[in-house]
């Protein structure tokens, strides 16, 4: 990244900031569209905020190195504060032993076990995707999180998410002490979830032993070197949990329903390796599916678009930034770019199957990049393999509503709405060669259940969280 002084841009007028604001809220991927056509990669919406969308300079965002950018608030909490800096990165690497490849990969199992005990309770009624997708997720991570108090901090985060979901200011370009009913709803929820994420952590000592600490107690064993910001980045976890990952199943679950072939080719590929040895290895035993995957995530990009704040001078694309500006860029427009994909508006999980690569250099990010790339980027990639071929080895999709358009994008590009039915498969799907040690030829268990997958974990209740009242605010 560059460090020397850069040009400066032409500052807008009041009228013009004003005129970018109301068309952004109108239709924003249009908007941000038509001022790539005017201006090309780099653009102002306001005095204060500027676009970059070329992969080498959102790279260059990505990968900071110097401490000049650190990470808005706006997209996980949708009001002020900020996380980032190296108590951030600190905390990261203390979590390796939850968030990290191997730890992902072991937790398949049980996050397919919450998959099918939710989807079971389900069955045969029609659901509301992204939202039931939101409570699972949550659920599939909660412990991690929060341990006993990870329940109830989910719980909260997945309201708070809702909030953001119903028009968040779309993810922070517009400010959000805007007099708006859903401004003030995003307020609240995060003004709750904070409380109870600071009364969790004052009741939930860390122990002794690191390897033993949940995400919330890795943040409170760095209690003073945090000054005071434990609760934005225990509710940036918390909301990024439940976020991009329940969202993108909920894409795939469209797409799933409006293309039976490729559910077909992913159930051929669960009857020929298993259930069970998916779960067991969920990045690589099911290439198939994670072709799908990938695919969804670029084509739907639930992070369609995000923020960084500038806390230090500096220059990116030869554009001279100072402290209290922002960047933005878009990973929805990144990922649709002709110059840098092949038919980028087709959806096609076998681009990421071919040997030449599927797109240019830096032009896919699902879980951003650098240094603070997503901490559960591993950790998502295993809920959404467990939940897909879960979900697809039990039940049929019934959505007849998913050809319908998708509405506008929020803080979380999801098919808001969309609606189906699970209804259950006259069979299981048997295990690769007559079983592996945990099912039969016939998919069974010795126990006789269809599922080669374990309970439900249980979580220990904890002492009760105290919920905020109105006199609190």
């Amino acid at each position: 990244m560059e460090m020397e002084k850069g040009r400066l841009l032409d500052p807008l007028t009041r009228r013009q900031q004003i005129r970018n604001a109301s068309a952004f809220e109108q239709d924003p991927l249009e908007f941000l569209r038509g001022q790539l056509r005017l201006h090309g990669d780099i653009f102002r919406f306001s005095n204060t905020l500027t676009v970059f969308q070329h992969p080498d300079h959102i790279h260059d965002i990505f990968a900071d190195t110097h401490g000049a950018f650190a990470l808005g608030a706006a997209e996980a909490a949708g009001e002020g504060g900020v996380t980032g800096g190296q108590a951030w990165l600190s905390a990261r690497a203390d979590s390796t032993h939850l968030l990290g490849t191997s730890a992902a990969r072991a937790s398949g199992e049980s996050i397919a076990a919450a998959f099918q005990a939710h989807f079971a309770r389900h069955a045969g009624s029609e659901i509301d995707v992204v939202d039931t997708l939101f409570d699972i997720c949550g659920a599939t991570v909660a412990d991690l999180c929060a341990g006993p108090y990870g329940e109830r901090l989910e719980r909260a985060a997945a309201d708070h998410l809702r909030a953001l979901l119903a028009g968040a200011a779309t993810s922070g370009l517009l400010p959000s002490w805007l007099p708006l009913p859903r401004a003030r709803r995003i307020r609240a929820t995060g003004a709750e979830l904070a409380e109870l994420i600071d009364d969790a952590a004052a009741r939930g000592a860390p122990p002794d032993d690191p390897e033993a600490r949940n995400f919330l107690q890795v943040l409170a064993a760095r209690g003073d070197e945090l000054g005071g910001r434990l609760p934005a980045m225990m509710r940036t976890m918390l909301v990024a949990s439940l976020a991009s990952p329940a969202a993108a199943l909920a894409w795939g679950v469209r797409e799933l329903a409006l293309r039976p072939a490729e559910a077909a080719a992913l159930r051929e590929e669960i009857a020929s390796v298993g259930l069970a040895g998916i779960v067991r290895d969920p990045l690589r035993a099911a290439p198939l599916t994670v072709a799908f995957l990938k695919e969804v995530l670029r084509f739907h990009s639930p992070a369609w678009l995000l923020q960084r704040d500038v806390v230090r001078p500096v220059t990116v694309g030869g554009v001279r930034l100072e402290p209290g500006e922002r960047v933005a860029f878009s990973l929805y427009l990144l990922h649709h770019d002709e110059r840098w994909w092949s038919e980028p508006w087709a959806f096609r999980p076998g681009r990421w199957l071919a040997d030449a690569p599927a797109h240019a250099p830096r032009a896919y990010r699902p879980f951003g990049g650098g240094p603070r790339i997503c901490a559960g980027a591993q950790l998502g990639m295993v809920q959404m393999v467990c939940g897909i071929t879960t979900l697809l080895a039990h039940y049929d999709i019934d959505a007849p509503g998913a050809a319908a358009p998708p509405g506008r994008p929020e803080a979380v590009r999801a098919p808001s709405g969309l609606r189906a039915t699970l209804r259950p498969r006259p069979a299981p799907v048997p295990p690769a060669g007559g079983g592996d040690g945990e099912g039969r030829k016939d998919g069974t268990t010795p126990n006789g259940t269809d599922t080669p997958l374990r309970g439900d974990r249980r979580r220990a209740a904890g002492p009760p969280l105290r919920t905020p009242g109105p006199d609190d605010r």
